[in-house]
């Protein structure tokens, strides 16, 4: 099932939303503002109303929250609605993913999917707290705070879809979340821009998520760390090595 109506007709108004709030932020700020709000309440009724479980809103919430957030940083219209366009997309793939995923468990085509889209939202998101605790002056406790939440938030939802243990899932989302802000904490120091952090912090939670699935799909192997580990560090290498370093002083 590629294609599932409802899914297409709520991100068409996710769209349409989009393109009203680029709209209207550069020629009403108080419209702006309701619209995102409304963008936002409607995501996690698209996410509930698909998946049928409160739970499954907290991804199309999350991407959401990232769009409205990253538009800001992005000074060019014409860029901001090639932007909308394509978050757009992601909305609908994850819309999609939530539908066979609630379906199906076991479908491993509704697991790709839908944890292809977690992987994006999950960018996405990183990338609006690193931008706004970067250009901001936001406590870092807060930022370390709202880190752990999103993180243990996201975990729990997708692994979902590989156990019915909650207390089990609950458990691995938060020991990966304790991880995540040791990492969030040592990129306080770190002279990178936002979308380096961002990218940085995906590959980190990737590579946690990636043996923690492995776990309860019983595959772990000494060979499937040794790889996924080495995969992380090569991919971190290329992105330290071809970005720029923001030093002070």
């Amino acid at each position: 099932m590629i294609v599932h109506l409802r899914s297409l007709f709520f991100t068409i108004i996710f769209l349409v939303v989009i393109e009203m709030i680029i709209a209207f932020s550069l020629l009403d700020e108080q419209k702006g503002l309701f619209l995102m709000a409304s963008l936002v309440a409607f995501s996690i009724f698209a996410g509930w109303n698909v998946g049928k479980k409160i739970i499954f809103a907290f991804l199309p919430l999350s991407l959401a929250v990232s769009a409205v957030g990253l538009l800001y940083f992005i000074d060019n219209v014409q860029e901001q609605e090639i932007f909308g366009f394509l978050v757009s997309i992601l909305f609908y793939m994850s819309l999609l993913g939530i539908k066979r995923i609630s379906q199906n468990n076991f479908d491993m085509t509704a697991r790709s999917l839908f944890s292809a889209s977690l992987i994006a939202i999950i960018f996405l998101f990183y990338a609006v707290i690193y931008g706004v605790y970067i250009n901001f002056n936001v406590p870092l406790g807060l930022f370390m705070g709202t880190h752990f939440v999103f993180v243990t938030m996201v975990t729990f939802v997708s692994l979902r879809a590989y156990s019915s243990d909650y207390k089990r899932i609950f458990l691995y989302s938060v020991v990966i979340a304790f991880a995540m802000i040791q990492l969030v904490w040592m990129a306080n120091f770190w002279p990178f821009g936002y979308l380096t952090m961002a990218a940085i912090s995906l590959m980190f939670y990737y590579i946690l998520w990636d043996l923690v699935q492995m776990v309860f799909l019983e595959t772990l192997s000494k060979k499937r760390i040794v790889i996924t580990i080495t995969y992380c560090i090569v991919l971190t290498l290329a992105v330290l090595i071809t970005t720029q370093w923001l030093l002070v002083g």
